[in-house]
């Protein structure tokens, strides 16, 4: 039979917990995937004694934020005992050309480090987190109380909440008088949001750094892991899952979903599709143009695409301890002026980087005496773009990855070079061949202006252009990293049943 009530289309995190919490609610789920494996970005792949998998958004806040916690979602999907998080040692480590300092967790230790590299900045640095904690509980009643938001009560409740909206979280830390060397500190962590501090709104930066501040965790091996535990959860449950079968087309009639087309010519029936891509993929090729409402169009063309990352993945034949490699996550920068560094990062070779020793977080991740390190950077421009038919594509790739770890040695002040074992180098492309990212992006659309977390969250429920068909993923959400693919795949969830009830209400 090729009938079902829900067809979502793309196996990775988001598609998967989309897919496994739709089962859960009792439909008739079919799951696609046009690879022969699930997971997505979150592949890993094997070369040698090691096994490299995606790690430049694979934090799982621990703390208040209960929306967002990793295993009270796991748990409602019945994968919780399946999954093995570690916790790390301290927030990050932040290395300069003049500077080397490691921000602890914990929200009064993390003030008092700041007020020991910034003395006298204390009592401003806990005011930018009163205003953090603010902005966190008004995004909490905004994301569960979407469609039916009774604005006068955030105005009542929520003040400077209100008051600061989408102002950038350079200009309310100036505002708050805090100095510059404090604030330099405190935006540290830009780039895993993918823009700087004067265009990220403070309540976008500020709620994620106190959700980080507060705790996080790693997956104890790589997010393969959490994506196959939820793939056999699925199935074990009776979920339908069909890889190598590439969907070509939704089929849309008179504003309606009624189904796939694969590659194959296959056609496969719902009334209710999910589509784990990005806006781009899915009305710019998934349907027929006749069929694309211009408002989604017009969502489209609005858009900027955020930023697309480089990634080192290396095997050492020593092991970190023996390396004096201490710290989990370690952000490398020529200076700590985000505008400048985000500048610097629209080209090849900046050698800005988040370090990540993996063994600091699981000793058993690679064999005893090795360790596993990943050297990610991140560009603000399509600089693939013009090498990926020219015969100096694989030259480049190489100096750009000889770059990262040549930063890693002379800012560390540990030599690597010599205990390379295994290396893989993951580009762009990788990107755009596990996932059909245009331009490879793997940050979704780029946080600014009034397309940043409040407005996408005020503005989420209207987002509906055709009937049943729903989206997920990376270019969807918040942009909170990887617990967003997570709350993507259940907010699909929740908004296919809130449809079907307000449906058999107007009955």
């Amino acid at each position: 039979m090729n009938n079902y009530d829900v067809i979502v289309v793309g196996a990775g995190t988001s598609g998967l917990v989309s897919a496994l919490s739709l089962l859960k609610e009792g439909f008739k789920v079919l799951l696609l995937d046009d690879h022969n494996n699930v997971g997505g970005l979150s592949n890993s792949s094997k070369m040698g004694r090691f096994e490299f998998g995606n790690n430049i958004h694979n934090i799982y806040f621990n703390g208040y934020d209960e929306c967002y916690k990793l295993e009270n979602i796991l748990e409602s999907l019945g994968v919780k005992e399946k999954v093995s998080l570690s916790s790390v040692s301290n927030l990050f480590r932040v290395i300069t050309h003049d500077k080397d300092i490691v921000l602890p967790f914990g929200l009064e230790n993390y003030i008092k480090k700041i007020e020991e590299c910034v003395p006298g900045s204390e009592d401003k640095v806990r005011t930018f987190f009163e205003l953090a904690l603010e902005c966190r509980e008004a995004l909490d009643y905004i994301v569960k109380n979407s469609g039916s938001i009774d604005y006068n009560y955030i105005i009542e409740n929520y003040k400077n909440f209100a008051r600061i909206g989408n102002n950038s979280v350079s200009k309310v830390m100036d505002a708050l008088d805090i100095p510059l060397e404090a604030q330099e500190l405190i935006n540290v962590m830009w780039m895993l949001l993918g823009n700087s501090e004067t265009k990220t709104s403070f309540v976008t930066y500020a709620t994620f750094l106190l959700n980080v501040v507060e705790g996080y965790s790693v997956p104890s091996f790589n997010n393969a892991d959490i994506s196959l535990s939820l793939s056999n959860c699925y199935l074990e449950n009776g979920g339908e899952l069909r890889l190598n079968s590439k969907v070509v087309k939704v089929l849309v009639d008179d504003n309606k979903v009624n189904g796939v087309r694969l590659e194959d010519g296959t056609i496969l029936y719902a009334n209710k599709v999910v589509v784990n891509s990005s806006l781009n993929n899915l009305y710019e090729s998934l349907i027929d143009s006749t069929d694309v409402p211009k408002d989604a169009l017009k969502n489209i063309n609005s858009r900027q695409l955020g930023g697309k990352s480089f990634t080192v993945n290396i095997g050492l034949n020593r092991s970190a301890s023996e390396l004096g490699l201490n710290d989990y996550m370690s952000f490398l920068y020529q200076s700590l002026d985000s505008d400048i560094e985000y500048n610097r990062m629209r080209e090849l070779l900046s050698g800005n980087q988040i370090a990540i020793v993996h063994n600091n977080a699981n000793s058993d991740i690679s064999p005893e005496g090795t360790c596993e390190i990943s050297l990610t950077t991140v560009y603000f421009e399509d600089c693939f773009g013009d090498y990926v038919e020219k015969e100096r594509y694989f030259t480049d790739i190489r100096e750009i990855a000889q770059r990262l770890i040549s930063v890693f040695e002379k800012y560390t002040k540990v030599r690597i070079s010599n205990y390379i074992e295994e290396i893989e180098i993951k580009t762009p492309l990788n990107t755009i061949f596990s996932c059909n990212s245009p331009e490879g992006t793997t940050y979704g659309y780029k946080l600014c202006d009034l397309d940043d977390t409040l407005p996408r969250l005020l503005n989420r429920h209207k987002e509906k252009y055709i009937d049943g068909l729903y989206n997920c993923g990376g270019f969807d959400g918040d942009a909170y990293g990887y617990n967003s693919s997570f709350m993507s795949g259940i907010f699909c969830k929740d908004e296919i049943m809130k449809d079907i009830k307000e449906s058999k209400n107007e009955r």
